[in-house]
């Protein structure tokens, strides 16, 4: 039953994500059949002129020439791949920024988490204190920034942490899809989708591919991310609720 704060905002920012990312299954699956059409047209396209396409620049529009088979080649590119790549990013950093808010709601409702959030070495910094009129808003404000924080340190250390203060055990299989995931999405904003040895040590066992090959990102694996994003909410949240009653 989900009747302390943090059970009801944990719930609550689930189910935000979880719509978010229903959203970008249903966006992704209505809009590829539309490229894939539009893609054939203008692939198909007898004409030899170049068309204009107005592109923003600092003061007013720019105009860019292009054949309609340079476009058909850009709808194809976007229906094979492209979209997927784009949603991806998005939505591991929506399952990210939700991890960081789990940790912080709770490190606000018990404060004596937050010891496990600094390293001993640091405190509240001097100008918070001083700023900030009541304890529980100085508190509010250190976990804001101690879990924001933490979200720039590796997957692996960010997801132990994760479990420390949310007093929860994730699957392990769980967690290195979710590496993967990660790693694929770092390599997708890095590495121009080409797998590298830092991809091959994120993904451990679970690599998809040899150093130098493309990533492949493709419906298959789109799905697989889908369904491996929302089992991780999930299971963050329904763990979270047995403890937090």
């Amino acid at each position: 039953m989900r009747d302390s704060p943090v059970s009801i905002g944990i719930y609550r920012k689930h189910i935000a994500l979880y719509r978010y990312l229903n959203n970008a299954w249903i966006f992704t699956d209505l809009l590829r059949p539309s490229l894939k059409s539009q893609a054939k047209l203008l692939l198909e396209s007898k004409s030899k002129a170049k068309r204009r396409y107005s592109v923003p620049k600092r003061s007013g529009v720019v105009f860019s020439r292009r054949l309609d088979k340079d476009i058909g080649t850009l709808f194809t590119s976007q229906h094979d791949r492209g979209i997927f790549e784009t949603n991806i990013i998005s939505m591991v950093s929506r399952v990210e920024a939700f991890i960081q808010d789990c940790i912080a709601l709770v490190a606000i409702s018990h404060p004596k988490k937050l010891g496990l959030l600094v390293d001993g070495k640091t405190g509240v910094p001097l100008d918070l204190f001083l700023g900030t009129e009541s304890r529980e808003e100085v508190i509010r404000r250190f976990a804001i920034m101690k879990s924001e924080e933490l979200m720039y340190s590796k997957p692996a250390e960010y997801m132990r942490k994760t479990g420390e203060v949310l007093s929860i055990e994730l699957d392990a299989d769980l967690l290195t899809d979710f590496f993967e995931i990660k790693a694929s999405r770092d390599i997708i904003v890095h590495n121009s989708g080409l797998i590298n040895d830092s991809y091959l040590k994120k993904a451990g066992n679970k690599s998809r591919g040899n150093q130098g090959e493309e990533l492949k990102i493709d419906a298959t694996y789109f799905r697989h991310v889908l369904v491996t994003l929302k089992k991780l909410s999930g299971s963050i949240q329904m763990k979270t609720e047995e403890v937090y009653k």
